[in-house]
């Protein structure tokens, strides 16, 4: 049975590469300290090690320096993010964040949200990718297994592993962010492809799905 199926008004949200440009902030850090940059068009995976051409030691340095106060402050918008939240805050929608950065940056996210006028009814930190292990501070996080006993009505999501998961477990649509590391859908079963739905924009989000 479908879980979305009219009982619930609650939207998952996700933060990085949806509401924030993260990955134009990752590039940035990759000239200041490896003087190169990555065209947006050949960030063709979800791993920054491929992606970027970095050791694992470096994309934790990457990530870390991504992760601090300043960094997270700095990151820009992306266009249409906030007025779509509004439209579907004002309809009566709840709007969940549900973000796969560590804990530890709660209070800067929270404050990037709040300088940006992003509506939410609630945030929380989920350990999408199995990173439990490398955070030590901040609010427990929630585990995937955690979420998929939540009830939504939409998704939207920028992770093609994560979207796989919250179409086929929760029986959920998901809006997916295109982007370059997510647009390989060679490998996905016909039944997340009928609940996975690539959106070039917030404008293509909200418009086809009006009210989730």
């Amino acid at each position: 049975m479908n879980r979305s199926s009219g009982r619930s008004r609650r939207i998952y949200i996700d933060i990085d590469d949806v509401l924030s440009q993260t990955v134009s902030l990752l590039n940035d850090l990759l000239y200041r300290h490896h003087d190169r940059r990555v065209p947006y068009d050949e960030i063709k995976h979800f791993d920054l090690g491929v992606s970027f051409g970095l050791a694992d030691p470096d994309v934790e340095r990457l990530l870390e320096n991504a992760h601090a106060p300043e960094a997270i402050r700095a990151v820009r918008v992306v266009d249409g993010a906030v007025s779509s939240l509004r439209g579907w805050s004002r309809a009566g929608y709840h709007i969940h964040l549900l973000t796969g950065r560590p804990p530890s940056t709660e209070h800067a996210t929270r404050r990037w949200l709040a300088d940006h006028g992003i509506p939410h009814m609630q945030l929380d930190f989920v350990d999408k990718y199995g990173r439990t292990a490398t955070w030590k501070e901040g609010p427990r996080p929630l585990s995937l297994a955690e979420v998929g006993e939540m009830e939504f009505c939409l998704a939207v999501e920028d992770s093609l592993e994560v979207a796989t998961f919250l179409a086929t477990e929760l029986e959920l649509d998901v809006a997916l962010m295109d982007h370059p590391w997510n647009r390989d859908t060679s490998c996905l079963s016909d039944r997340a492809r009928q609940r996975i739905v690539r959106c070039r924009d917030w404008h293509a989000v909200t418009e086809r799905f009006p009210q989730p």
